[in-house]
């Protein structure tokens, strides 16, 4: 009996992890289905470079971009943000090497088709061209 409640246990903390982005580090934004992942680069199992496009529900931009933040704090990223309103946010985090860069993007005709973009990048290089980031 012991040895089955721990492995429910296991299981349970296993399923309530949050989402990340390809198994990694990085949080994934809540209640969004990963559509689409360009440039992917990994060093030593980490996720150095990509862009990463999500949609689904986004009813407010700024409250699920504070989740990914509450998040992220917990799992030793530095945060910068959120900023921005119900209908568009941006956040910012950085840990080791990396920066990760979100902008979520409520559908204001179709709640059920919001976007978030997520883009990855070392430290010390440029944003891919085309990338959120490099258009600023």
């Amino acid at each position: 009996m012991k040895r089955a409640l721990g492995a429910i246990t296991v299981l349970v903390a296993a399923c309530s992890a949050p989402p990340t982005l390809m198994d990694s580090d990085i949080p994934q934004v809540p209640g969004l289905l990963g559509v689409q992942s360009i440039g992917v680069e990994r060093q030593d199992g980490r996720l150095m470079r990509g862009t990463f496009v999500s949609r689904g529900k986004v009813t407010d931009a700024l409250a699920q971009s504070q989740a990914i933040a509450g998040t992220a704090e917990a799992n030793g990223w530095s945060v910068r943000g959120p900023d921005g309103t119900r209908n568009d946010a941006r956040l910012e985090l950085t840990k080791d090497s990396r920066i990760v860069r979100y902008e979520v993007r409520a559908d204001r005709v179709d709640p059920d088709m919001g976007q978030a973009i997520v883009t990855v990048t070392p430290k010390d290089a440029a944003p891919a061209p085309g990338s959120p980031a490099a258009t600023k």
